[in-house]
Parts: C-alpha cells; sequence; structure tokens
C-alpha cells in the first residue's frame, strides 16, 4: 500500500469489477482504504478483491445488479454490516445503452439507461447519505458522469440525458448535504479504454476518435481508467476538503 491518508475509512465503489471502477477501487486501497465493490459481475469482483488484498488492503465483494433499485437499502445494509461504516461513496457503475437516434430509442432502453445512470445513484446518495449523517463526521460522494452530459453526441440519447441529469443531481446533492459535513462531486470522463468502449475496436481506431471529429480532445490522448480514478481519489482525500458541488474534467481538453 501507497499510503495511509485514508486509513480507517471505508469506500464503496460502484462499477468495480472493471474499468474506471475497478481502477478507483485499486486507488482508493492504495491510499489506505477498506473497499466495498459493488457490481453485478462477481467473478470480476472476486479477482479486483484478490488483488487488492494481495497488495496489503482489505476489499469485500458485494454483487447486486443497480438495474434492480430495490436491492439497493438492502446492498447498503449488507455493507454496513460487513465494515461498520462508509465515509466514501463512488458511483462509477453505468451503461451506454443501445445506440440509435432519438426517433428510433425504445422506451425500454431509455428506462433501463435512466435506471442504472441516474436512479440507482440518486438511491444510493440517499441510503449512504442518511447513514453519514447519522453517524456524523461528515463524508465524500464522487459521481462519474461523462463528457457527453456537456456536448452534444448523436444516437446518445438515453446516456447523455442520464449523465447530465448526474451532474445536476451532483449540485444539488451538494447544496442539500454541505451543512452535514459531506462533500459531493463529480467526475466526467472522456473517451476512456474501458469495457464499455471496447466497441470502438483497437488501439488504433481509439487514436482515430480522439485526433479527429466530435470526439477528439486537446492532447491527442486516450484516457486510461487510471486517469480518471487519480482524480476520484483526490476528491476523497483530505486535501480536498474544500471542494463540493464540483464537476472535474478528465477529458483531455474536450470539454474547455
Amino acid at each position: 500500500m501507497s499510503g495511509s491518508e485514508l486509513a480507517g475509512r471505508v469506500a464503496l465503489v460502484t462499477g468495480a469489477a472493471s474499468g474506471i471502477g475497478e481502477a478507483t477501487a485499486r486507488g482508493l486501497a492504495a491510499h489506505g482504504a477498506a473497499i466495498a465493490a459493488l457490481d453485478r459481475e462477481r467473478s470480476g469482483l472476486e479477482r479486483v478483491v484478490e488483488a487488492i488484498a494481495a497488495a496489503g488492503g482489505r476489499a469485500t465483494v458485494h454483487a447486486v445488479d443497480l438495474g434492480r433499485i430495490e436491492t439497493i437499502p438492502a446492498a447498503v445494509a449488507e455493507v454496513l454490516a460487513a465494515h461498520g461504516r462508509i465515509d466514501c461513496l463512488v458511483n462509477a457503475a453505468g451503461v451506454s445503452g443501445d445506440e440509435g437516434e432519438i426517433l428510433t430509442q425504445s422506451e425500454e432502453n431509455w428506462d433501463r439507461v435512466l435506471t442504472i445512470d441516474l436512479k440507482a445513484p440518486f438511491r444510493l446518495i440517499q441510503e449512504v447519505g442518511r447513514h453519514m449523517v447519522a453517524r456524523g463526521g461528515g463524508g465524500r460522494i464522487v459521481n462519474v458522469t461523462s463528457s457527453s452530459a456537456h456536448r452534444a453526441r448523436r444516437v446518445m440519447a438515453p446516456y447523455g440525458a442520464a449523465k447530465a441529469g448526474l451532474a445536476q443531481l451532483t449540485r444539488t446533492a451538494a447544496a442539500d448535504l454541505g451543512r452535514h459535513g459531506i462533500n459531493v462531486n463529480a467526475v466526467a470522463p472522456g473517451v476512456t479504454q474501458t469495457p464499455m468502449t471496447r466497441t470502438i475496436g483497437d488501439a488504433a481506431a481509439f487514436e482515430r476518435v480522439i485526433a479527429e471529429g466530435p470526439l477528439s480532445n486537446l492532447t491527442g490522448r486516450v484516457s486510461l481508467p487510471e486517469d480518471v480514478a487519480s482524480a476520484i481519489v483526490y476528491l476523497c482525500l483530505p486535501g480536498s476538503r474544500q471542494i463540493t458541488g464540483q464537476t472535474i474534467h478528465t477529458s483531455a481538453g474536450a470539454i474547455v
């Protein structure tokens, strides 16, 4: 382990079986936090938890499908039973849904994306926030939005709408929870190499996407999950105590 700034703290990270969620779980564990790793993919969670344990950290597996909103209270209760407290909540789980122009989008796809990408973070903020308030001592909540919340992008109306909603939820939650010492912020990635974006293609295809066209950025570099996770981890560290209600863009200048 590389640090102890979060020793004695517990972080609940959703989407922890892969991508940005996995990188965040590993990063927070490296700073001393115990990790409650939540995802629907149990095998991926077990792999991540074993890696954290091998590095000297502590983590637990919580296999939960966030598409089933009714399971969230029990999932939070399970984490509290395992760890006794939650100090950081990272809402990194998300789906992009089926691509298609707005006139052809199905209501089923809309509902699925909005449920996982917006309603589930809302319910998690409620459940974890209530615990943080009752426990006292404040806490940190970080939502993973997207550059798609801040720019027009074809064929992804549900995803863009959900992430824009999550960005606004971040601001309003920060306003409601600030007096309890709970900081709420967001991180907005651009094109990032994760399982969600593997349909883009190989490394050369990624490079073309960020070098030209509507998804280009200022550096010409594709983001890695660790690039995003480093910002999330910072927002959970003591040094960020005066930052709340903000969105940090990790899109290499795709949004300026």
